[in-house]
């Protein structure tokens, strides 16, 4: 058999390698979607399969070479996104902190963008110097970054992708969640869900819209009997609206609107960085609704992305602390066992 047969039959055996892979991948994640759109688990599988394509086509466009495929994905893209990402972090927390009061959370995004260039420029030092204790401990950081890289971009692909998926669904309710008042005004944030929360009422034919929110410590009334009066008061008809004041957490704003409601599929509506979450946690206590997002100022929208992802882990606590074991420790732990 000649050179030039094996190389064909080579490239065709690595072809069927890498497609079969990616369309099996590709058909569980769309079967997962089609089920419920509101599951976390759905994000990273639609993710892999993304990777999965686009390898694929690096594959095909590099004549069936599946290390410069494999480059291309993974060498070229990776390091130049990482480093724009952390530039635009650091850009966008210092947008935050001028124009939002300085705390943790207004400080993600600075603090995200710093990490990831402290690590990025520890690695000469760690070079440098002939410890392999240091060495492997910025693998094992690395490679944990990583892991939560590909989560991150899990998460903020899904929540763009399931904002298309549910655009068209039916809804007879529609509950807006409050976010806080200054006193008794509604403040600007509150108001954008509410107008979107009108809209949706009006676009989807519902019979029902739920203004949600109970008196917080430093308010005057309860969020969601303000929220009424802003919606009656900018066009809403009173006889749709209902308030509810006993909620204190997104989860009471669900579980004490849907009793209100009763059967029928709803539409909870928030700002555009927590509709995702949200709809994770109307799946988890079992209202059958759905989530949209209402806009927000351009230069909040990262941190509070930030901070939803943040309260994603925090919620998956237990499975995330196990993944992110099992990616950061067993390499380095190897290197150590056969180095020393």
């Amino acid at each position: 058999m000649s050179d030039q047969v094996l190389a064909l039959l080579l490239t065709v055996v690595l072809s069927v390698l890498s497609v079969v892979p990616a369309v099996l991948v590709t058909v569980f994640a769309v079967r997962r979607v089609r089920r419920d759109p509101r599951q976390l688990g759905n994000a990273y599988w639609v993710l892999a399969a993304a990777l999965s394509v686009g390898w694929v086509v690096s594959l095909a466009g590099t004549g069936g070479n599946p290390v410069f495929g494999a480059l291309v994905l993974l060498v070229v893209l990776s390091p130049l996104l990482t480093v724009l990402f952390a530039v635009f972090c650091i850009l966008n927390g210092a947008v935050m902190l001028r124009r939002e009061r300085p705390s943790l959370g207004n400080s993600l995004s600075l603090l995200t963008g710093l990490a990831i260039i402290g690590l990025l420029v520890a690695v000469w030092p760690v070079l440098a110097l002939d410890s392999l204790w240091l060495r492997v401990l910025w693998l094992a950081c690395l490679l944990g970054v990583g892991f939560l890289a590909f989560q991150f971009a899990a998460f903020l692909g899904y929540a763009r992708l399931y904002r298309w998926l549910v655009r068209d669904r039916p809804a007879e309710w529609v509950l807006v969640l409050g976010s806080g008042l200054h006193g008794s005004e509604v403040p600007p944030l509150l108001a954008s869900r509410i107008a979107t929360g009108m809209d949706e009422l009006a676009r989807r034919g519902a019979r029902r819209l739920v203004l949600s929110g109970g008196k917080g410590d430093d308010e005057r009334l309860p969020e969601g009997e303000a929220m009424a009066r802003w919606a009656v008061a900018h066009g809403a008809d009173p006889a749709t609206v209902t308030a509810e004041t006993a909620s204190r957490t997104t989860e009471e704003n669900l579980r004490f609107s849907a009793a209100l409601v009763g059967e029928g599929p709803g539409l909870v509506v928030t700002s555009n960085y927590h509709a995702f979450r949200a709809a994770l946690l109307a799946r988890r206590v079992g209202v059958d609704a759905h989530a949209v997002g209402a806009p927000t100022a351009g230069y909040y929208w990262p941190s509070a992305v930030l901070r939803e992802f943040v309260a994603v882990l925090r919620e998956y606590r237990t499975a995330n602390a196990v993944l992110l074991a099992l990616v950061a420790v067993p390499v380095p732990l190897v290197i150590l066992l056969v180095a020393g």
